[in-house]
């Protein structure tokens, strides 16, 4: 422990090595997301191990893998709030969440249906809010790229499929109050990207295309597509308004 902690050779390399069963142990526990693979947690851990080795003081008392244990829990469940979850969840909250999931996996089993809130509140003695509000923060993220299901092979995104009526109406109105001509001199004011993007969006001139699509010709991701589409369409709604 002292030869690791003052950066004699090898000796971190050994340590690492002793307590990686119990890193894989503890990687167990967070397991259980797509996002997240077992490399990642165990990188994860060994890094909480060695900030634990940093701080350990040896004459505190407490055994030093009672004390790590902590900084590699932390560092798994920081990577995995990070891959999987929106909201960042507190160490209190994933282990109720926890509690949450196991009681739902066990009513599942034994009853064959997915338990109300009221029987997972009375399972876990949380209060309902409570396990709607974890529940509701434990979902998995969606990225606006991931391929939607069931779309005929036509490349569409989950972005596409969600509505945007701000910028939909702003677009909308456009055309409404102004002949084309007046609508092509409006897209002239916008930037080169800015423009070939709210013409495949919306066919002018061409056929509609999807934000996956569009991103690919242009060589960043669709998030972005939606960005810059979205200014575009403020710029010329502000250009109407004015």
């Amino acid at each position: 422990m002292i030869a690791a902690q003052s950066g004699a050779p090898g000796a971190r390399a050994d340590l690492v090595e002793t307590f990686m069963p119990l890193i894989a142990h503890v990687a167990r526990v967070y397991r259980g997301s797509p996002s997240v693979d077992r490399q990642e947690l165990m990188q994860e851990g060994v890094a909480g191990l060695l900030e634990a080795l940093k701080r350990y003081d040896p004459l505190l008392g407490p055994p030093f893998w009672a004390y790590a244990s902590w900084w590699v829990r932390q560092a798994m469940q920081q990577v995995v709030a990070q891959l999987t979850r929106p909201i960042v969840l507190s160490d209190r909250a994933l282990r109720q969440l926890a509690r949450i999931r196991h009681a739902e996996r066990s009513h599942l089993q034994v009853s064959g249906r997915q338990p109300s809130l009221g029987e997972l509140a009375d399972a876990t003695e949380l209060a309902i809010p409570h396990v709607e509000s974890l529940l509701s923060a434990g979902r998995r993220a969606r990225a606006l790229e991931e391929p939607l299901a069931g779309d005929g092979g036509r490349g569409e995104t989950f972005g596409d499929a969600l509505a945007d009526p701000c910028g939909e109406d702003a677009y909308d109105r456009v055309p409404q109050r102004m002949l084309a001509h007046e609508l092509a001199a409006l897209l002239s004011g916008l930037s080169d990207r800015e423009r070939t993007i709210l013409h495949a969006r919306f066919g002018i001139g061409c056929r509609e295309r999807t934000l996956r699509e569009i991103a690919a010709d242009l060589g960043v991701s669709a998030e972005r597509v939606r960005q810059l589409e979205q200014c575009a369409l403020g710029k010329l709604h502000e250009a109407v308004a004015a």
